[in-house]
């Protein structure tokens, strides 16, 4: 039989939509993952609709962008008159926000989303950042998925021990028109439970019959079956530190038909997932250890070799981080973040000059990519000196084509604060902190600059959000204690100083403003009152 003929049923700048004809009496409508571009006639699942002949349509995004409300509903009209009718929606990830949000607009019956956001947006999800950097207004207004949104019938799969997935999984459930599928110890790979034409049959007749209670028969019968499954479960094992199970599960995996370079893979990556468990765990020598092990693995994969690196650095060892990151650089596939980690483990060593080089070469070999540059201006930024022209260059070039940009937003405040204009800088600074919610360094930093612009009380507030995120702060310490003193409240300045001394002991900037506020209140004492003012800026950065 000859391959149906594929047409385009809409395009504009953010999305293109495509309608493979196909003998199924019902229709499959796809929205692509976040990887996922534009190529002919592609689209994602096209490959499973082909060879069960489903006739199916095709959302593909252009960039990532979310699947934007204003282009679906553009696209709708035609997407209607294409529908048969029945139908049902299959995403995963930035798919699956597009599966859940588009169901009504588009006219679907059914939606299954696999590891969804239900939004992006940081006044939505602050608590997720992971996507925060790709949320632009004018495109994501009015983001989150609602009750209003959905089809029907929706299925949410998502792993309940991912606190991310599964929390963006109960919100879609909190709408009252979802119903959750669990995937445990998949993490945001639960997609591959239904990897293949096979498994997407078996999952889609329970689906388009409204039956839950099938949907879940069939994936606990694929679990059983799925070298994928195994493949995770042995990944999930390892990182928890159990190490006979997770060979047990992989030698399962390779039985169901998994290839052994993928199990070798998985066995990288594991090691690096326990790696970092063990450093978050406070057990910094057990996770040097697992990392050298990683990094004495022949032909181990670049990017496992870069998350060793970073476990490194968080572990207080830059100099085999460096190693780790020079290792991993020599593959051709590396990624933005090893450049990035490279020139932070030479930051730590004190190699300051090297660390900017490392930065600058990046940066040159890979002009478009935001998080480069802005690690590259803010490293300028920190150099002082003749710096801040390049410094400003840099973050103009991401806000360029990332007006939201956190970092560019927060260093050009910092840049725009240093040549006095404070109501600008605090401007941009606002807007860094509500793209970035949770950065301790853009908090701060406003909080410094409310202070310098005499709003002691919200300055007091910020900085104690900060100091109670992060205590190991000091200048946090200081700036809330100077908030206070400004606001006559001298006793509790003394307070917060002393338990910033608490913390850090011996931080000579919270003796100095101890002293300060207790001792006689002299000429010298004045002066060095005023002194700290001063260097605040420059302790916030």
């Amino acid at each position: 039989m000859p391959p149906a003929k594929t047409r385009v049923l809409f395009e504009d700048r953010e999305i293109l939509v495509l309608h493979r004809p196909g003998a199924s009496d019902w229709t499959l409508v796809t929205f692509a993952d976040l990887t996922f571009r534009p190529s002919g006639a592609a689209f994602w699942a096209r490959g499973a609709a082909e060879k069960l002949d489903l006739d199916a349509i095709g959302f593909v995004a252009k960039r990532e962008n979310w699947y934007p409300a204003a282009s679906v509903e553009r696209a709708a009209p035609a997407v209607h008159a294409a529908l048969k009718p029945r139908s049902i929606a299959y995403g995963y990830s930035m798919g699956a926000y597009g599966a859940l949000k588009h169901g009504r607009c588009l006219g679907l019956a059914g939606a299954i989303a696999v590891a969804p956001q239900v939004s992006v947006s940081p006044a939505d999800v602050p608590w997720d950042t992971r996507f925060h950097r790709l949320h632009q207004p004018s495109l994501h207004q009015g983001m989150i998925v609602t009750a209003a949104d959905l089809a029907p019938f929706v299925a949410v799969l998502a792993d309940p021990y991912d606190g991310l997935d599964w929390r963006h999984a109960r919100m879609a459930a909190a709408t009252g028109r979802a119903h959750l599928l669990r995937a445990p110890m998949t993490g945001h790979g639960a997609i591959w439970l239904l990897a293949g034409s096979r498994a997407l049959e078996e999952i889609l007749a329970p689906a388009l019959a409204h039956d839950i209670a099938g949907m879940r028969a069939v994936l606990r019968a694929r679990r059983a079956r799925s070298g994928h499954w195994f493949r995770l479960m042995g990944r999930a094992a390892a990182r928890h530190g159990h190490d006979r199970l997770s060979e047990t599960l992989w030698q399962r995996a390779a039985e169901l038909g998994m290839p052994a370079a993928l199990i070798e893979v998985e066995r990288a990556e594991a090691m690096a997932d326990r790696a970092y468990r063990l450093v978050e765990a406070g057990r910094p020598a057990e996770a040097v250890a697992q990392c050298r092990r990683l990094v004495a693995i022949e032909n181990r994969p670049a990017g496992s070799i870069g998350r060793a690196g970073h476990v490194l650095l968080k572990a207080g060892v830059p100099a085999e981080a460096e190693a780790a990151f020079r290792l991993a650089l020599r593959d051709r596939s590396a990624t933005p973040d090893l450049h990035i980690g490279l020139s932070l483990a030479l930051g730590q060593q004190g190699r300051g000059r090297e660390a900017i080089e490392v930065a600058r070469a990046a940066h040159a070999a890979l002009p478009r990519d935001a998080e480069i540059a802005t690690h590259l201006g803010h490293l300028l930024i920190g150099a002082g000196g003749d710096h801040q022209a390049e410094a400003e260059a840099a973050f103009r070039s991401v806000l360029a084509r990332q007006p939201a940009s956190g970092q560019a937003l927060y260093g050009m405040s910092v840049l725009t604060a240093g040549r006095g204009d404070l109501p600008k800088a605090r401007l941009l600074a606002q807007r860094a902190v509500f793209r970035m919610p949770g950065n301790q360094d853009a908090l701060a930093w406003l909080a410094e600059l409310q202070l310098r612009l005499g709003d002691a009380t919200r300055a007091a507030r910020l900085f104690r959000g900060v100091v109670q995120s992060d205590p190991s702060r000091a200048s946090a310490h200081a700036g809330l204690s100077e908030a206070l003193t400004a606001l006559g409240r001298r006793e509790e300045a003394v307070a917060a100083v002393r338990r910033g001394l608490a913390a850090l002991p011996d931080d000579p900037m919270l003796r100095a403003r101890l002293r300060a506020l207790t001792g006689p209140r002299s000429v010298p004492a004045r002066l060095a009152a005023r002194l700290l003012r001063s260097l605040l800026p420059r302790l916030a950065q």
